[in-house]
């Protein structure tokens, strides 16, 4: 079983549409490059570069706005371990 994925993501097209995302555990994203508005259930947060956020993945969440192209950032999600992994 996987603890965690780690992705990088890339968006270089502002009219590029984004759907949002629901999944288990825990993700953390980290701002690389560019500049956006990034969704967590009703709320939104503006992240540049050297900005984190972490939330769970089970609310839909997703960027929502691209503001200074091209964005990078890391996105992990967390699993946690299964009841019984030491």
């Amino acid at each position: 079983m996987k603890l965690f994925e780690p992705f990088l993501i890339s968006m270089d097209d502002a009219s590029e549409v984004f759907p949002t995302f629901e999944h288990s555990g825990t993700e953390f994203i980290h701002m690389l490059e560019g500049t956006l508005e990034y969704r967590h259930g009703q709320s939104t947060y503006l992240l540049e570069p050297g900005d984190s956020l972490t939330f769970r993945g089970d609310i839909p969440h997703g960027p929502e706005t691209l503001i200074a192209l091209p964005i990078r950032f890391l996105a992990i999600i967390y699993y946690g371990a299964s009841p019984g992994d030491a």
